[in-house]
Protein backbone atom coordinates (compact mmCIF):
# COMPACT_ATOMS: atom_id res chain seq x y z
CA UNK A 1 0.00 0.00 0.00
CA UNK A 2 1.23 3.28 -0.85
CA UNK A 3 0.73 5.20 2.52
CA UNK A 4 1.20 9.00 1.00
CA UNK A 5 -1.86 8.41 -1.15
CA UNK A 6 -3.91 6.76 1.74
CA UNK A 7 -3.05 9.56 4.08
CA UNK A 8 -3.98 12.19 0.75
CA UNK A 9 -7.42 10.14 0.54
CA UNK A 10 -7.72 10.10 4.29
CA UNK A 11 -7.51 14.11 3.62
CA UNK A 12 -9.37 14.44 0.95
CA UNK A 13 -12.46 12.74 2.49
CA UNK A 14 -12.16 14.59 5.73
CA UNK A 15 -12.39 18.40 3.97
CA UNK A 16 -15.37 16.62 1.94
CA UNK A 17 -17.00 15.73 5.02
CA UNK A 18 -16.27 19.25 6.35
CA UNK A 19 -17.51 21.05 3.44
CA UNK A 20 -20.52 18.92 2.99
CA UNK A 21 -20.78 19.80 6.85
CA UNK A 22 -20.87 23.75 6.35
CA UNK A 23 -23.18 23.49 3.32
CA UNK A 24 -26.09 21.73 4.74
CA UNK A 25 -25.33 23.59 7.74
CA UNK A 26 -26.41 26.92 6.10
CA UNK A 27 -29.12 25.53 3.85
CA UNK A 28 -31.22 24.28 7.27
CA UNK A 29 -30.12 27.56 9.58
CA UNK A 30 -31.77 29.73 6.25
CA UNK A 31 -34.43 27.49 5.70
CA UNK A 32 -33.76 28.00 1.99
CA UNK A 33 -31.26 26.73 -0.89
CA UNK A 34 -29.56 29.42 -2.65
CA UNK A 35 -27.32 28.59 -6.32
CA UNK A 36 -24.62 28.85 -3.99
CA UNK A 37 -25.51 25.77 -1.84
CA UNK A 38 -25.37 23.78 -4.68
CA UNK A 39 -21.07 24.85 -5.65
CA UNK A 40 -20.58 24.03 -2.35
CA UNK A 41 -22.10 21.15 -2.32
CA UNK A 42 -20.33 20.00 -5.58
CA UNK A 43 -17.24 21.30 -4.63
CA UNK A 44 -17.38 18.56 -1.48
CA UNK A 45 -18.54 16.27 -4.45
CA UNK A 46 -15.52 17.33 -6.87
CA UNK A 47 -12.74 18.03 -4.06
CA UNK A 48 -13.34 16.02 -1.19
CA UNK A 49 -15.43 12.64 -1.86
CA UNK A 50 -14.23 11.93 -5.63
CA UNK A 51 -10.15 12.40 -4.79
CA UNK A 52 -10.80 10.39 -1.03
CA UNK A 53 -12.38 7.92 -3.15
CA UNK A 54 -9.72 7.90 -6.58
CA UNK A 55 -6.73 8.15 -4.16
CA UNK A 56 -7.86 5.08 -1.76
CA UNK A 57 -8.18 2.67 -4.61
CA UNK A 58 -4.85 4.37 -6.09
CA UNK A 59 -2.87 3.58 -2.65
CA UNK A 60 -3.96 -0.30 -2.68
CA UNK A 61 -2.49 0.06 -6.55
CA UNK A 62 -5.67 0.04 -8.49
CA UNK A 63 -4.72 1.37 -11.48
CA UNK A 64 -7.91 3.68 -12.98
CA UNK A 65 -6.26 7.14 -14.00
CA UNK A 66 -5.28 7.56 -17.55
CA UNK A 67 -2.96 9.75 -16.76
CA UNK A 68 -0.83 9.78 -12.96
CA UNK A 69 2.51 10.55 -11.26
CA UNK A 70 3.06 9.09 -7.73
CA UNK A 71 7.11 10.05 -8.00
CA UNK A 72 8.45 11.73 -4.88
CA UNK A 73 7.82 14.99 -7.14
CA UNK A 74 4.67 14.06 -8.18
CA UNK A 75 3.37 13.21 -4.52
CA UNK A 76 4.96 16.85 -3.68
CA UNK A 77 2.25 17.76 -6.57
CA UNK A 78 -0.49 16.01 -5.44
CA UNK A 79 -0.42 17.62 -1.91
CA UNK A 80 0.30 21.18 -3.22
CA UNK A 81 -3.05 20.80 -5.53
CA UNK A 82 -4.89 19.28 -2.28
CA UNK A 83 -3.63 22.55 -0.67
CA UNK A 84 -4.45 24.90 -3.25
CA UNK A 85 -8.10 23.35 -3.23
CA UNK A 86 -8.66 24.08 0.40
CA UNK A 87 -7.05 27.68 -0.13
CA UNK A 88 -9.55 27.90 -3.17
CA UNK A 89 -12.63 26.75 -1.07
CA UNK A 90 -12.48 29.59 1.56
CA UNK A 91 -11.90 32.25 -1.60
CA UNK A 92 -14.60 30.70 -3.11
CA UNK A 93 -16.64 31.35 0.37
CA UNK A 94 -14.85 35.16 0.97
CA UNK A 95 -15.75 36.33 -2.86
CA UNK A 96 -19.44 35.28 -2.53
CA UNK A 97 -19.69 36.65 0.70
CA UNK A 98 -17.97 39.85 0.26
CA UNK A 99 -21.44 40.38 -2.83
CA UNK A 100 -23.61 42.61 -0.85
CA UNK A 101 -27.12 41.22 -0.68
CA UNK A 102 -29.51 44.17 -0.28
CA UNK A 103 -31.34 43.31 -2.83
CA UNK A 104 -32.43 39.91 -2.43
CA UNK A 105 -36.09 39.70 -1.67
CA UNK A 106 -36.59 37.70 2.00
CA UNK A 107 -38.22 34.20 1.44
CA UNK A 108 -41.74 34.99 3.33
CA UNK A 109 -41.90 37.76 0.27
CA UNK A 110 -41.39 36.05 -3.11
CA UNK A 111 -43.98 32.98 -2.51
CA UNK A 112 -45.78 32.03 -5.80
CA UNK A 113 -49.20 32.78 -3.86
CA UNK A 114 -47.66 37.17 -4.11
CA UNK A 115 -48.09 36.80 -8.33
CA UNK A 116 -50.73 36.00 -10.43
CA UNK A 117 -50.39 32.16 -10.57
CA UNK A 118 -52.82 31.60 -13.68
CA UNK A 119 -51.46 33.96 -15.70
CA UNK A 120 -47.49 33.31 -14.75
CA UNK A 121 -47.82 29.40 -14.84
CA UNK A 122 -49.43 29.92 -18.66
CA UNK A 123 -46.87 32.13 -19.74
CA UNK A 124 -44.57 29.40 -18.46
CA UNK A 125 -46.12 26.64 -19.97
CA UNK A 126 -46.24 28.61 -23.41
CA UNK A 127 -42.66 29.20 -23.60
CA UNK A 128 -41.92 25.52 -22.54
CA UNK A 129 -43.44 24.37 -25.58
CA UNK A 130 -42.00 27.38 -27.82
CA UNK A 131 -38.77 26.27 -26.28
CA UNK A 132 -39.44 22.66 -27.42
CA UNK A 133 -40.32 23.07 -30.37
CA UNK A 134 -37.40 25.04 -31.29
CA UNK A 135 -34.92 22.73 -29.51
CA UNK A 136 -36.96 19.96 -31.38
CA UNK A 137 -35.85 21.43 -34.85
CA UNK A 138 -33.08 21.94 -34.06
CA UNK A 139 -31.94 18.55 -32.66
CA UNK A 140 -33.02 17.64 -36.33
CA UNK A 141 -31.13 19.88 -38.08
CA UNK A 142 -28.16 19.31 -36.17
CA UNK A 143 -27.96 16.01 -37.00
CA UNK A 144 -29.25 15.36 -40.65
CA UNK A 145 -25.90 15.70 -41.61
CA UNK A 146 -25.29 11.96 -40.28
CA UNK A 147 -28.56 10.83 -42.37
CA UNK A 148 -30.22 10.13 -39.44
CA UNK A 149 -29.84 10.47 -34.94
CA UNK A 150 -29.29 7.14 -34.73
CA UNK A 151 -26.11 7.39 -37.11
CA UNK A 152 -25.21 10.73 -35.33
CA UNK A 153 -25.28 8.98 -31.98
CA UNK A 154 -23.00 6.73 -33.02
CA UNK A 155 -20.35 8.95 -34.03
CA UNK A 156 -21.17 11.62 -31.05
CA UNK A 157 -17.77 11.02 -29.31
CA UNK A 158 -15.81 11.97 -32.55
CA UNK A 159 -17.56 14.59 -33.22
CA UNK A 160 -17.45 16.04 -29.50
CA UNK A 161 -13.82 16.19 -29.86
CA UNK A 162 -13.77 17.66 -33.18
CA UNK A 163 -12.94 14.61 -35.12
CA UNK A 164 -16.11 14.01 -37.47
CA UNK A 165 -15.90 12.96 -40.77
CA UNK A 166 -18.75 14.41 -42.56
CA UNK A 167 -19.14 17.98 -43.20
CA UNK A 168 -21.86 19.74 -41.14
CA UNK A 169 -23.01 22.81 -42.17
CA UNK A 170 -25.43 22.94 -39.20
CA UNK A 171 -23.30 22.34 -36.16
CA UNK A 172 -24.14 25.46 -35.07
CA UNK A 173 -27.59 23.69 -34.56
CA UNK A 174 -26.04 22.84 -31.42
CA UNK A 175 -26.33 26.07 -29.43
CA UNK A 176 -30.04 26.31 -30.27
CA UNK A 177 -30.97 22.52 -29.56
CA UNK A 178 -29.33 23.25 -25.72
CA UNK A 179 -32.49 25.20 -24.85
CA UNK A 180 -34.34 21.80 -24.58
CA UNK A 181 -33.27 21.70 -20.53
CA UNK A 182 -35.15 24.97 -20.49
CA UNK A 183 -38.03 23.64 -22.20
CA UNK A 184 -37.91 20.81 -19.00
CA UNK A 185 -37.14 23.90 -16.06
CA UNK A 186 -40.20 26.04 -17.52
CA UNK A 187 -42.78 23.54 -18.01
CA UNK A 188 -42.25 21.87 -14.73
CA UNK A 189 -42.20 25.13 -13.10
CA UNK A 190 -45.52 25.89 -15.20
CA UNK A 191 -46.93 22.70 -13.62
CA UNK A 192 -45.94 23.54 -10.06
CA UNK A 193 -47.36 27.22 -9.94
CA UNK A 194 -50.35 26.24 -11.84
CA UNK A 195 -51.27 22.80 -9.85
CA UNK A 196 -54.09 22.10 -12.97
CA UNK A 197 -56.07 19.04 -12.28
CA UNK A 198 -57.81 16.17 -14.08
CA UNK A 199 -57.73 16.18 -18.08
CA UNK A 200 -55.23 19.55 -18.54
CA UNK A 201 -52.96 17.75 -15.84
CA UNK A 202 -52.77 14.57 -17.90
CA UNK A 203 -52.02 17.21 -21.32
CA UNK A 204 -48.94 18.25 -19.66
CA UNK A 205 -47.81 15.78 -18.10
CA UNK A 206 -47.20 13.87 -21.36
CA UNK A 207 -46.00 17.36 -22.44
CA UNK A 208 -43.34 17.02 -19.62
CA UNK A 209 -42.96 13.80 -20.65
CA UNK A 210 -41.94 14.14 -24.31
CA UNK A 211 -39.82 17.21 -23.37
CA UNK A 212 -37.56 14.39 -21.08
CA UNK A 213 -37.40 11.57 -24.10
CA UNK A 214 -36.21 14.90 -26.34
CA UNK A 215 -33.40 15.92 -23.51
CA UNK A 216 -32.48 12.57 -23.50
CA UNK A 217 -31.65 12.46 -26.97
CA UNK A 218 -30.07 15.69 -27.17
CA UNK A 219 -27.88 14.14 -24.46
CA UNK A 220 -27.22 10.97 -26.57
CA UNK A 221 -26.28 13.30 -29.75
CA UNK A 222 -24.15 15.47 -27.39
CA UNK A 223 -22.07 12.14 -25.85
CA UNK A 224 -22.54 14.08 -22.74
CA UNK A 225 -23.75 11.87 -20.33
CA UNK A 226 -22.76 13.86 -16.97
CA UNK A 227 -24.92 16.71 -18.03
CA UNK A 228 -27.79 14.68 -17.30
CA UNK A 229 -26.97 14.70 -13.63
CA UNK A 230 -26.53 18.37 -13.62
CA UNK A 231 -29.81 18.78 -15.23
CA UNK A 232 -31.27 16.68 -13.12
CA UNK A 233 -29.80 18.51 -10.13
CA UNK A 234 -31.41 21.62 -11.64
CA UNK A 235 -34.78 19.88 -11.73
CA UNK A 236 -34.50 19.06 -7.94
CA UNK A 237 -33.53 22.70 -7.04
CA UNK A 238 -36.45 23.82 -8.91
CA UNK A 239 -39.06 21.22 -7.09
CA UNK A 240 -37.08 22.67 -3.49
CA UNK A 241 -38.44 25.65 -4.18
CA UNK A 242 -41.98 24.34 -4.39
CA UNK A 243 -41.65 22.73 -1.60
CA UNK A 244 -45.22 22.21 0.08
CA UNK A 245 -44.22 22.95 3.75
CA UNK A 246 -41.89 25.50 5.15
CA UNK A 247 -39.26 23.11 7.14
CA UNK A 248 -36.42 22.35 4.24
CA UNK A 249 -34.63 19.76 6.60
CA UNK A 250 -36.70 16.54 5.35
CA UNK A 251 -37.09 17.96 2.00
CA UNK A 252 -33.02 18.08 1.79
CA UNK A 253 -32.84 14.30 2.54
CA UNK A 254 -35.25 13.32 -0.25
CA UNK A 255 -33.32 15.80 -2.49
CA UNK A 256 -30.30 13.49 -1.47
CA UNK A 257 -32.30 10.19 -1.91
CA UNK A 258 -33.32 11.51 -6.05
CA UNK A 259 -29.77 12.83 -6.67
CA UNK A 260 -28.18 9.84 -5.81
CA UNK A 261 -30.45 7.70 -8.06
CA UNK A 262 -30.03 10.54 -10.37
CA UNK A 263 -26.16 9.79 -10.04
CA UNK A 264 -27.18 5.96 -10.57
CA UNK A 265 -28.86 6.86 -13.85
CA UNK A 266 -25.96 8.77 -15.40
CA UNK A 267 -23.17 6.12 -14.57
CA UNK A 268 -25.70 3.54 -15.93
CA UNK A 269 -26.17 5.66 -19.24
CA UNK A 270 -24.16 3.70 -21.94
CA UNK A 271 -26.49 0.96 -20.81
CA UNK A 272 -29.38 2.71 -22.22
CA UNK A 273 -28.06 4.10 -25.16
CA UNK A 274 -26.19 1.45 -26.22
CA UNK A 275 -29.76 0.01 -27.57
CA UNK A 276 -30.35 3.09 -29.78
CA UNK A 277 -26.75 3.01 -30.47
CA UNK A 278 -26.20 -0.76 -31.32
CA UNK A 279 -29.82 -2.00 -30.81
CA UNK A 280 -29.01 -4.51 -28.34
CA UNK A 281 -28.70 -4.02 -24.20
CA UNK A 282 -25.58 -4.60 -22.39
CA UNK A 283 -25.00 -5.19 -18.38
CA UNK A 284 -23.12 -2.77 -16.38
CA UNK A 285 -21.97 -5.09 -13.30
CA UNK A 286 -18.64 -2.69 -12.21
CA UNK A 287 -21.01 -0.57 -9.87
CA UNK A 288 -21.16 2.56 -8.69
CA UNK A 289 -17.80 3.09 -7.04
CA UNK A 290 -16.37 2.01 -10.32
CA UNK A 291 -18.53 4.08 -12.50
CA UNK A 292 -17.78 7.31 -10.86
CA UNK A 293 -14.06 6.44 -10.81
CA UNK A 294 -13.91 6.35 -14.43
CA UNK A 295 -16.84 8.99 -14.96
CA UNK A 296 -14.39 11.68 -12.71
CA UNK A 297 -10.67 10.66 -13.05
CA UNK A 298 -10.27 13.07 -15.48
CA UNK A 299 -10.41 15.37 -11.74
CA UNK A 300 -7.02 14.15 -10.65
CA UNK A 301 -5.33 13.17 -13.71
CA UNK A 302 -5.62 16.88 -15.11
CA UNK A 303 -4.50 17.83 -11.79
CA UNK A 304 -1.53 15.72 -12.02
CA UNK A 305 -1.25 17.06 -15.46
CA UNK A 306 -1.03 20.65 -14.90
CA UNK A 307 1.10 20.15 -11.77
CA UNK A 308 3.41 18.45 -13.58
CA UNK A 309 3.67 20.83 -16.43
CA UNK A 310 3.82 24.08 -14.10
CA UNK A 311 6.45 22.36 -11.81
CA UNK A 312 8.80 21.19 -15.22
CA UNK A 313 8.30 24.69 -16.28
CA UNK A 314 6.34 23.49 -19.72
CA UNK A 315 3.30 24.67 -19.16
CA UNK A 316 1.53 27.28 -21.91
CA UNK A 317 -0.72 30.04 -20.24
CA UNK A 318 -4.19 29.30 -22.08
CA UNK A 319 -6.37 32.78 -20.44
CA UNK A 320 -6.01 34.69 -23.91
CA UNK A 321 -6.89 31.29 -25.97
CA UNK A 322 -9.82 30.63 -23.57
CA UNK A 323 -11.01 34.27 -23.72
CA UNK A 324 -11.03 34.28 -27.71
CA UNK A 325 -12.94 31.14 -27.79
CA UNK A 326 -15.25 32.51 -25.11
CA UNK A 327 -15.94 35.75 -27.52
CA UNK A 328 -16.43 33.49 -30.60
CA UNK A 329 -18.48 30.80 -28.78
CA UNK A 330 -21.91 32.21 -30.14
CA UNK A 331 -20.79 32.43 -33.64
CA UNK A 332 -20.45 29.48 -36.27
CA UNK A 333 -17.02 28.60 -36.66
CA UNK A 334 -17.25 29.16 -40.47
CA UNK A 335 -18.05 33.01 -40.07
CA UNK A 336 -14.93 33.43 -38.07
CA UNK A 337 -12.08 35.22 -39.87
CA UNK A 338 -9.57 33.45 -38.08
CA UNK A 339 -8.08 30.23 -36.85
CA UNK A 340 -9.91 29.97 -33.53
CA UNK A 341 -6.91 28.56 -30.89
CA UNK A 342 -7.12 25.07 -29.01
CA UNK A 343 -9.39 25.22 -26.08
CA UNK A 344 -7.76 24.19 -22.44
CA UNK A 345 -9.35 21.17 -22.43
CA UNK A 346 -7.56 20.28 -25.75
CA UNK A 347 -4.91 21.07 -24.00
CA UNK A 348 -5.28 19.31 -21.43
CA UNK A 349 -6.06 16.65 -23.58
CA UNK A 350 -2.92 16.35 -25.52
CA UNK A 351 -0.08 17.93 -23.19
CA UNK A 352 0.56 14.13 -22.02
CA UNK A 353 -1.18 12.21 -25.18
CA UNK A 354 -2.08 8.87 -24.08
CA UNK A 355 -4.75 8.02 -27.15
CA UNK A 356 -8.02 8.01 -27.30
CA UNK A 357 -10.94 10.16 -29.62
CA UNK A 358 -12.45 11.99 -26.56
CA UNK A 359 -11.64 14.97 -25.05
CA UNK A 360 -10.23 15.43 -21.04
CA UNK A 361 -11.94 18.53 -19.20
CA UNK A 362 -10.37 20.23 -16.43
CA UNK A 363 -11.66 21.01 -13.17
CA UNK A 364 -11.99 24.45 -11.27
CA UNK A 365 -8.75 24.49 -9.45
CA UNK A 366 -6.67 22.79 -12.52
CA UNK A 367 -8.32 24.96 -14.99
CA UNK A 368 -7.04 28.12 -12.95
CA UNK A 369 -3.47 26.90 -13.11
CA UNK A 370 -3.69 26.27 -17.36
CA UNK A 371 -5.07 29.03 -17.53
CA UNK A 372 -3.20 31.75 -15.49
CA UNK A 373 -0.56 29.85 -13.36
CA UNK A 374 -0.64 28.96 -10.05
CA UNK A 375 -2.36 32.47 -8.60
CA UNK A 376 -5.35 31.08 -10.88
CA UNK A 377 -6.04 28.50 -8.65
CA UNK A 378 -7.60 31.21 -6.17
CA UNK A 379 -8.12 33.78 -9.16
CA UNK A 380 -10.77 30.77 -10.59
CA UNK A 381 -13.00 30.41 -7.61
CA UNK A 382 -12.76 34.11 -6.05
CA UNK A 383 -14.47 34.91 -9.80
CA UNK A 384 -16.86 31.98 -9.57
CA UNK A 385 -17.62 33.13 -6.06
CA UNK A 386 -18.32 36.99 -7.17
CA UNK A 387 -20.56 35.85 -10.15
CA UNK A 388 -22.74 33.07 -8.19
CA UNK A 389 -23.00 35.97 -5.24
CA UNK A 390 -24.01 38.50 -7.71
CA UNK A 391 -26.41 35.80 -9.33
CA UNK A 392 -27.98 34.74 -6.45
CA UNK A 393 -29.07 38.41 -5.42
CA UNK A 394 -30.87 39.11 -8.85
CA UNK A 395 -33.10 35.74 -8.99
CA UNK A 396 -36.07 36.58 -7.47
CA UNK A 397 -39.68 34.62 -7.25
CA UNK A 398 -42.41 36.66 -8.06
CA UNK A 399 -43.80 39.74 -10.01
CA UNK A 400 -40.33 40.75 -10.87
CA UNK A 401 -39.11 37.87 -12.76
CA UNK A 402 -42.08 35.22 -13.42
CA UNK A 403 -39.30 33.28 -14.80
CA UNK A 404 -37.14 32.85 -11.95
CA UNK A 405 -37.51 29.55 -11.71
CA UNK A 406 -36.15 29.00 -15.42
CA UNK A 407 -32.84 31.42 -14.42
CA UNK A 408 -32.51 29.39 -11.18
CA UNK A 409 -32.68 26.01 -12.63
CA UNK A 410 -29.83 27.28 -15.75
CA UNK A 411 -28.04 28.85 -13.30
CA UNK A 412 -28.10 25.58 -10.57
CA UNK A 413 -26.45 23.04 -14.11
CA UNK A 414 -24.59 26.01 -14.88
CA UNK A 415 -22.41 26.50 -11.57
CA UNK A 416 -21.86 23.00 -10.36
CA UNK A 417 -20.80 22.20 -14.14
CA UNK A 418 -18.26 24.96 -13.06
CA UNK A 419 -16.83 23.06 -10.51
CA UNK A 420 -16.13 19.67 -11.86
CA UNK A 421 -15.49 21.00 -15.75
CA UNK A 422 -14.25 24.35 -15.82
CA UNK A 423 -13.33 26.61 -18.74
CA UNK A 424 -14.53 29.96 -19.55
CA UNK A 425 -15.58 29.21 -22.91
CA UNK A 426 -17.97 26.57 -22.07
CA UNK A 427 -19.68 28.54 -19.21
CA UNK A 428 -20.44 31.53 -22.00
CA UNK A 429 -21.42 29.38 -24.62
CA UNK A 430 -23.59 27.38 -21.99
CA UNK A 431 -25.10 31.14 -21.82
CA UNK A 432 -26.34 31.44 -25.05
CA UNK A 433 -29.72 29.13 -24.56
CA UNK A 434 -30.39 31.35 -21.81
CA UNK A 435 -30.06 34.40 -23.59
CA UNK A 436 -32.21 32.90 -26.35
CA UNK A 437 -34.80 32.35 -24.09
CA UNK A 438 -35.00 35.48 -22.77
CA UNK A 439 -35.31 36.67 -26.19
CA UNK A 440 -38.02 35.00 -26.94
CA UNK A 441 -39.65 35.54 -23.26
CA UNK A 442 -39.47 39.60 -24.37
CA UNK A 443 -40.72 38.73 -27.99
CA UNK A 444 -43.67 36.95 -26.40
CA UNK A 445 -44.65 39.59 -23.84
CA UNK A 446 -44.70 42.27 -26.83
CA UNK A 447 -47.03 40.29 -28.70
CA UNK A 448 -49.06 39.60 -25.71
CA UNK A 449 -49.52 42.62 -24.44
CA UNK A 450 -49.92 44.18 -28.04
CA UNK A 451 -52.63 41.67 -28.82
CA UNK A 452 -54.44 42.66 -25.38
CA UNK A 453 -54.46 46.14 -26.70
CA UNK A 454 -55.85 45.49 -29.60
CA UNK A 455 -58.45 43.82 -28.45
CA UNK A 456 -59.38 46.70 -25.76
CA UNK A 457 -59.25 48.95 -28.91
CA UNK A 458 -62.05 47.15 -30.68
Amino acid sequence: MNQALWIISLLYGIMGILYAFIGIRRIVRRNEIEIFDFVRLMYAFTYGFIPCLIYGQESSGQRNLYFFDYSSSGIQNIVAMLCLSVAAYGILNLAYFSVPKNNRMPQKEVNVSDVDEENTSGNLITMGFIALLIGGVSLFLWTRAYGSLSNFILNAARIRSGNGTVYNKFAFMKHFTRILPISLYALLSGICIGKPKKVKKVGLLILLSISLVANYLYFMASDSRVTILFTGIAVVAIMLRHRKGRNISRYLILAGIVSFILLELTMLADVYTSYVKYGKWISNTDGLISNLTKEFRFILSSDMKVMKAWSEGSLHRKIFDDLINAIVSWIPERFVPFEIPETVWRYNTNIYHTGGSGTSPSALVSTGIYEIGLLGALIHPFILGLVTGYTDSRIKRGEAAQYGDVYYGVCVGLFIQMVSHNQISTFVGSLFPAFLFFVLTKLFSTVTIGGRRILKGS
